[in-house]
């Protein structure tokens, strides 16, 4: 296991694993444009992803 992935999990980290795999996904499917995350008391509640189409 890497120094990185070690410090990630000694820390409580506020998202789970399934939040992670939709952002990764969400990251796949994103050529132009942003993904946010939304916390509230230090939890995750939203993730939300604004794509940009360019017109040419």
């Amino acid at each position: 296991m890497g120094q990185h992935q070690q410090s990630i999990e000694q820390s409580k980290v506020p998202i789970s694993e399934q939040d992670i795999q939709k952002l990764y996904d969400m990251a796949k499917s994103i050529r132009y444009g942003s993904i946010t995350l939304v916390f509230q008391d230090g939890n995750l509640i939203q993730l939300e992803k604004n794509e940009k189409v360019r017109v040419k």
